[in-house]
């Protein structure tokens, strides 16, 4: 286990970072706020890039905060940035071996080359220089660069931003096996809440340079912390199921979500697979009794825990408890946004058991591979 603590006081021009957290986890943090919270100036801290600021580092039980013995280029931390910086007098198979050749003497070789290039898709740009690549070829190459470093830590501010939907969901997918193969902790900054619902096993959330609350993905998107900061009209929920049948004919995929199906377009995976859908509040339909339709594909069922009465709008939102068939997985939680007059109604209360519609077209698709 990868023990990071992390602790950054100070001012920032008239800006004033508070920031403390202690990062217990070899999986992958998402750093999530509006503009101006912080997160770039906690990346850039963290990386060696500021030093008049009040810190203290402490990764695996060394402290690693003092600019003069730890400059960005000696720090345990693989760093990129929204426009990445290639080395233009060296082509791109060049700008590679440059952190492989600056870590001989470490002996570090713990994810090669070749696979990097491979999952990248680098082969063909090996020979050209980065005047010659577009946006998102450059940032393929630096990403590549900035993992060959071998670091104990991957700091990753907005990676994605020029990369189109199918390019993004397959690096996305490269991550996370990075992650899960490797054993390397990633601290990611994204604005894009496709992205953190594919990508996030835990969410920070700042909000004028001071952490909000902090927890697993499931508990964060369901909070009403994270509701406050989207804005209501994106309030939605992350479900997860493993991939159990496709249909060629259809273009349908049904995952098994802890015992209920849920169908989804498009083929996200392969058999077996766990995958990730994100499903907008305002597109989920209750109701208290079972309805013989087949106007939507899905019906689920589970138990209202909460329920969030706005003042001052016509809506009201229910956190429910999905129906949970499977002792070793833990419950997953879902929200809908529906009128306070149809709460009111259908008698809809807390602890009651309900009935879930969702249709498939409104399942967001654009951060997982089909």
């Amino acid at each position: 286990m990868t023990n990071l603590f992390v602790k950054i006081k100070g001012y920032v021009g008239e800006f004033l970072l508070d920031f403390e957290h202690d990062f217990n986890s070899n999986g992958i943090t998402v750093l999530y706020g509006s503009n101006g919270s912080g997160k770039s100036t906690i990346i850039s801290t963290l990386a060696g890039f500021i030093n008049n600021l009040e810190t203290k580092i402490v990764l695996n039980d060394k402290i690693i905060e003092n600019t003069k013995i730890f400059p960005p280029h000696k720090r345990p931390f693989g760093t990129m940035f929204q426009n990445p910086i290639l080395f233009e007098h060296m082509n791109v198979n060049q700008n590679l071996d440059f952190p492989i050749n600056r870590n001989k003497s470490l002996n570090k070789t713990l994810i090669p080359k070749d696979d990097l290039i491979n999952h990248l898709e680098l082969n063909s740009l090996l020979k050209r220089y980065p005047q010659n690549l577009s946006g998102g070829e450059k940032l393929r190459v630096a990403l590549a660069r900035t993992i060959l470093k071998q670091s104990d830590y991957l700091l990753l501010d907005e990676p994605m931003s020029d990369l189109d939907i199918k390019t993004k969901a397959r690096i996305l997918n490269f991550l996370k096996m990075i992650n899960k193969k490797f054993k390397i902790p990633i601290l990611y900054v994204s604005h894009s809440i496709e992205e953190i619902s594919q990508i996030a096993d835990e969410i920070i959330l700042l909000n004028n340079g001071k952490k909000v609350s902090s927890g697993s993905l499931s508990k964060i998107l369901n909070s009403n912390s994270f509701q406050k900061l989207i804005g209501k009209f994106e309030s939605s929920s992350v479900l997860e199921g493993i991939l159990s049948e496709t249909n060629q004919l259809m273009k349908i995929t049904t995952l098994d979500v802890n015992g209920q199906k849920l169908i989804v377009p498009g083929r996200p995976g392969l058999i077996g697979n766990i995958v990730r859908v994100r499903i907008r509040s305002r597109d989920v339909i209750v109701s208290p009794v079972r309805v013989n339709t087949h106007i939507t594909e899905n019906q689920l069922e589970g138990i209202i825990t909460n329920i969030y009465t706005e003042k001052d709008t016509a809506f009201s939102e229910l956190v429910i408890n999905l129906k949970n068939s499977k002792i070793n997985k833990k419950s997953q939680l879902l929200r809908a946004r529906i009128t306070t007059y149809n709460l009111n109604k259908m008698k809809i209360a807390e602890n009651k058991k309900v009935f879930i519609y969702i249709s498939s077209v409104s399942i967001d698709r654009q951060a997982y591979q089909y």
